[in-house]
């Protein structure tokens, strides 16, 4: 018997009973059927650590075909199955019970029931239509949180959203304010409940600029307030609010780190720009790891191999929001003249990271994987919780690497240039893993990013369909960015990427 028979089970906190419960079973069967990890892997035809991990339940709810071939590989006649099947629907509803708690609430002052299939939206009642109300957009583990003020009007569907505005509404008050507002339309529905969409305030001024008094606010259905808008809402509103606050001492705070662009190697402690707020500390070392690798590409000697710390939608909607980010992604991405071979970029994203994030969260990290695939960067995604402490990192394969470090580091940056010899290997081993056993491993972009939407438990065919639709109409006319330093050109370009992928 080896020594790992003797782990015991992760329980507490935050993991779901259920789960728990069937990891202590799996666990409980395997010593008594005394069998190492590695034996019983042996046995069922899986790897030590897939066994291992299917005993600790703060690493995620392992998957059906594994859970079936150890119930078969322990004579569990189906126990361990149906403990699974408990623990994936209480999973589910505690999924569902916080979604959009996390990312969006919004108070609107129509009488009526909550529209179906809209989580975080609740309908107040018996206030004048006029009333203004707050859509929250939460803190979360780098954002501060913060509220987008809104006024919600009746709304007719005719195939158009026609929103019954005051007389004279083009020159309130409320849609010449220099801060984010919107505008929330409400339909009756179809049986469901009302139905809801917004329009950004400045939008809704330019649509109302030079109509007649008694015309209506045209809005586009594509605005639907869902979980695709509510995780865009979440994020633009999050980030722009902590940069606008900061745009002077953050300015101020690029010319100090001029000094830190000419070596190859630098780290960055917090102390430098400990007035500014961890979304503007995160867009400081996510532009300085960006120019960094820019600077020294002309070391590489082959088609690049990224490695991404990104594993949930908040920190993985900078790719799709920070200017400097999609600007990077234009000069890094596509295969090298006179070659044939895309550049890859690998994410570890363990299934803990997937159970922690509402869904409006987990789009936006599905969105900005098909940003990057829409530049021909082919994604790799290896569940394996082992890899996340892997630093970010650009390999050639061969005898350089650059390491650019903002996500999960102890100041704002860790940058390198290097060749040393335990360093490549250990990438060359990571980049080789999550390529031969990545979650989305398919030939088409496409089939990659279906993989990726079931991993991350979301809608395929919904989704598709509201990237088309979003896409066509452009994220600003809900999310118009106030900040310099964002730009909404990552997200249309993802959605629409993301839709016509599957009619490539």
């Amino acid at each position: 018997m080896t020594d790992d028979t003797a782990e015991t089970t992760a329980g507490g906190g935050d993991v779901e009973p259920a789960a728990a419960l069937l990891a202590e079973e799996i666990r409980r069967r395997r010593l008594a059927a005394d069998l190492s990890h590695a034996q019983l892997g042996v046995k069922i035809g899986y790897s030590r650590q897939y066994v291992s991990l299917a005993e600790r339940p703060r690493k995620g709810l392992p998957s059906a075909d594994l859970v079936r071939a150890l119930d078969h590989g322990l004579g569990a006649d189906g126990a361990l199955l149906g403990l699974r099947e408990e623990a994936e629907n209480a999973k589910q509803a505690r999924r569902r019970s916080r979604t959009g708690a996390l990312v969006a609430g919004i108070s609107i002052p129509v009488p009526g029931p909550p529209p179906a299939g809209v989580p975080g939206l609740a309908l107040g009642t018996g206030r004048s239509s006029e009333d203004e109300v707050a859509v929250q957009a939460p803190a979360g583990r780098f954002f501060t949180g913060t509220e987008i003020a809104a006024r919600a009007y009746p709304a007719s569907d005719d195939g158009r959203i026609l929103a019954t505005v005051p007389t004279g509404f083009a020159d309130d008050p409320f849609l010449r304010r220099p801060r984010r507002g919107l505008v929330v339309g409400v339909t009756q529905g179809d049986g469901h409940g009302p139905g809801l969409f917004g329009l950004d305030t400045r939008q809704a001024r330019r649509r109302l600029a030079g109509t007649p008094d008694q015309a209506r606010l045209l809005m586009s259905r594509a605005y639907a307030l869902d979980d695709l808008t509510l995780g865009i809402l979440w994020a633009v509103a999050n980030l722009d609010e902590a940069l606008l606050d900061d745009d002077g001492p953050l300015d101020d705070s690029r010319g100090q780190l001029a000094a830190y662009e000419r070596l190859p190697r630098s780290a960055a402690g917090r102390e430098i720009a400990g007035d500014l707020a961890p979304v503007s500390q995160m867009w400081l070392g996510s532009q300085f790891c960006a120019s960094h690798i820019l600077r020294h590409t002309e070391k590489l000697t082959d088609i690049p191999a990224f490695w991404t710390r990104e594993q949930r939608g908040e920190e993985a909607s900078t790719w799709l929001l920070f200017a400097h980010k999609y600007a990077y992604l234009r000069q890094s991405g596509g295969a090298r003249p006179g070659s044939d071979t895309a550049p890859t970029r690998a994410f570890c994203i363990p299934p803990s990271a997937v159970a922690d994030s509402s869904r409006p969260e987990r789009i936006m990290l599905l969105l900005a994987m098909a940003l990057m695939e829409s530049f021909g960067i082919t994604v790799n995604v290896t569940a394996e919780p082992e890899y996340a402490a892997v630093p970010g990192f650009v390999f050639d394969g061969q005898r350089h690497a650059i390491v650019a470090n903002w996500v999960g580091t102890d100041g704002i940056w860790q940058v390198d240039v290097t060749d040393t010899s335990p360093l490549l290997r250990e990438f060359a081993d990571a980049t080789g893993y999550a390529r031969a056993h990545s979650i989305a491993a398919a030939e088409t972009p496409d089939e990659r990013l279906r993989a990726l939407a079931e991993y991350l438990d979301l809608d395929w065919a919904w989704l598709v369909r509201r990237c088309a639709e979003l896409g066509e109409y452009g994220s600003s006319g809900i999310a118009q960015p106030r900040s310099r330093l964002l730009s909404t050109d990552g997200v249309d370009q993802a959605c629409r990427f993301l839709a016509q992928a599957v009619h490539c």
